[in-house]
C-alpha cells in the first residue's frame, strides 16, 4: 500500500502493466487447465480499461497516446477473442506487448530517476555552507 501511494505516475504505469500481465498469465493457465478465467479475464480487462486507457491524455499525449489507445482497444478485444474461444496462445502476443510495454514504462522511470538523482548532486543547499572564519 505504501509503494502506491508514494509511486511517482510512471511508477504506477509500470505497476498496472506489472499486475496485468500476470492477470492476464493467470487467465492463460488457467485456461490451459480448463479452469474458469472470469476473474483474471475481469481484472484484466479493469486494468487497462481504468487503469491505462482512463489515464490517457490526448491533449499532452498526441500521436503516442492516440496510438496506445488504439493497442489497448486491440488487446481488449484479444483478450475477449480467447476467452471465447478458450484459446490461451491467443493470450501470448497480448502478454508479449504488455512485457514490451513495460520493459519501455520502466526504462523511462530509470532513465527519470537517474536525472534526478544527477541533478541533485549538482544542486549546492545554501544550508550545507559554512560561513568563513576570520581570524
Amino acid at each position: 500500500q505504501t509503494a502506491i501511494t508514494e509511486a511517482s505516475p510512471v511508477e504506477m504505469i509500470v505497476l498496472v502493466y506489472a499486475r496485468l500481465i500476470d492477470n492476464l498469465r493467470m487467465a492463460q493457465k488457467a485456461m490451459e487447465e480448463g479452469k474458469e478465467t472470469a476473474e483474471y479475464v475481469g481484472k484484466s480487462l479493469d486494468l487497462i480499461q481504468q487503469g491505462l486507457a482512463a489515464a490517457l491524455d490526448t491533449d499532452k499525449g498526441g500521436d503516442i497516446a492516440v496510438n496506445l489507445g488504439a493497442l489497448y482497444d486491440w488487446s481488449i478485444r484479444e483478450i475477449l477473442k480467447a476467452r471465447i474461444k478458450n484459446n490461451p496462445e491467443m493470450l501470448s502476443g497480448v502478454i508479449e506487448v504488455f512485457r514490451n510495454l513495460e520493459s519501455a514504462w520502466d526504462e523511462i522511470h530509470l532513465m527519470r530517476s537517474s536525472a534526478a538523482a544527477a541533478q541533485t548532486s549538482r544542486t549546492v543547499h545554501i544550508s550545507s555552507l559554512q560561513p568563513a572564519l576570520v581570524t
